[in-house]
C-alpha cells in the first residue's frame, strides 16, 4: 500500500487549502520587461549581489516539460534532473510508454496531496518493468546552484531556491534538497525508504514541510494548479482518502512528454531565474509590504514556499 507516507493516521493529513500567496502564478509574456522598485540596500543583513549577465528569466527545456491532460484542463509540470534525475528518468519512460493514460487520481485529500499511477489495494497491479527506485532525498550542495533566503525556516537550517525551486540546506551546507510546496510533484512510495515506483503526487495544500528529505521530490506544477485544486476528494478519514466510487475520480487522460510533441504544437514556458535580479527584487518587495493595505505592517519575513519562481508563457515553439 502506497499510502504517501504510509504511516500517516487520517487526522494529520487535514490542513486548510493554500491562499492566493502560495499559487504559481502564470501570465503572458509582456511585450516589456518587468520593472520592480529596487530594494533598500540600507539594511545591514541585505546585500546587493551581481546581476551581471544573469538573464531574469530561463527557457524551460521541453525534455523537462510533463504534461498531464484531465478533463478540467491541462496541467504543466517542470521536472528536475538536478534533484532526482533517477525519478525524472522513470517518469519519462512511463510516459512514453503510455502507463499513465487513462488511469486516475484516485487518493485525493483536501488540503494534502492528489495521487495517481498504480492504484491501491484491488486496483493494484504488478509492474515489474517499474522496479522500486532508490529514494534521491538530498543532493549534495556543490552539485547545484543554491540561491539563499536571508529569513529562518521553522525546518532547516537556511532555505531558498535551485533553478526556481524551493529548496533548503542542512547546517553546514553540504546537504540541499527540494522542500514540499504547493504544487511540488514527488514519488510515493511504501514504509520503507527505497520503494518508490511509478506513483507520484501533487501537493495541493499548505506545504506537508514534513515530508521534506524523506521523499523523492522531482518536479513542480507551473502552470493549471487550479485544475489539479478541481479534482474531486477522497474522505481523508475512509482508506486514507482513496475515492472509493471509480466513477468519481478524475481520469488522466493522457500524459506527455512536451519535447514528444510537434514543434509547433509544443507549449514553452519561461520561468523567473531564482538567480537573477528580478527574482532578487520580488523577494525583497514580498517581504517589506509598504502597501497602504498594511495600515499594521507585517514582519519582514517570508517563507520559501511563497516565493515559487514565476513562470509566463512565451508563444509555441517554431512560430
Amino acid at each position: 500500500m502506497r499510502h504517501l507516507m504510509m504511516g500517516l493516521s487520517a487526522f494529520a493529513l487535514a490542513a486548510c487549502s493554500p491562499a492566493a500567496d502560495y499559487q504559481t502564478s502564470i501570465v503572458e509574456a509582456p511585450q516589456t520587461s518587468i520593472e520592480a522598485p529596487m530594494p533598500d540596500f540600507s539594511d545591514p543583513d541585505i546585500s546587493q549581489p551581481d546581476f551581471t549577465d544573469i538573464a531574469d528569466w530561463r527557457i524551460i527545456d521541453p525534455e523537462d516539460m510533463l504534461l498531464i491532460e484531465t478533463a478540467r484542463g491541462q496541467v504543466v509540470v517542470e521536472l528536475s534532473d538536478e534533484f532526482a534525475p533517477n525519478h525524472t528518468a522513470r517518469m519519462r519512460r512511463a510516459v512514453r510508454d503510455g502507463f499513465y493514460d487513462g488511469r486516475d487520481f484516485y487518493r485525493v485529500i483536501d488540503g494534502f496531496v492528489a495521487q495517481g499511477g498504480r492504484g491501491e489495494e484491488a486496483d493494484s497491479i504488478e509492474l515489474p518493468q517499474y522496479p522500486p527506485l532508490a529514494g534521491e532525498f538530498v543532493v549534495p550542495s556543490e552539485t547545484i546552484t543554491f540561491t539563499p533566503m536571508v529569513d529562518d525556516d521553522l525546518y532547516a537550517a537556511r532555505v531558498g531556491h535551485v533553478s526556481g525551486f524551493p529548496a533548503a540546506q542542512n547546517e553546514d551546507g553540504s546537504e540541499t534538497w527540494p522542500i514540499h510546496c504547493p504544487g511540488t510533484l514527488a514519488m510515493a512510495r511504501n514504509n520503507e525508504p527505497d520503494t518508490g515506483d511509478v506513483e507520484f503526487y501533487i501537493v495541493i495544500g499548505h506545504g506537508p514541510r514534513h515530508l521534506d528529505r524523506i521523499m523523492s521530490v522531482f518536479g513542480r506544477v507551473i502552470d493549471g494548479m487550479e485544475h489539479v485544486q478541481a479534482l474531486n476528494r477522497g474522505n481523508p478519514m475512509v482508506n486514507s482518502g482513496v475515492i472509493e466510487n471509480p466513477d468519481m475520480r478524475d481520469l488522466i487522460l493522457s500524459m506527455r512528454m512536451a519535447s514528444d510533441l510537434p514543434e509547433d504544437q509544443r507549449p514553452a514556458y519561461e520561468v523567473m531565474n531564482s538567480e537573477g535580479r528580478i527574482f532578487h527584487e520580488a523577494k525583497q518587495n514580498r517581504r517589506n509590504r509598504t502597501h497602504d493595505f498594511f495600515f499594521e505592517t507585517p514582519p519582514a519575513v517570508i517563507e520559501a514556499c511563497h516565493m515559487p519562481a514565476r513562470a509566463r508563457i512565451i508563444g509555441s515553439e517554431g512560430e
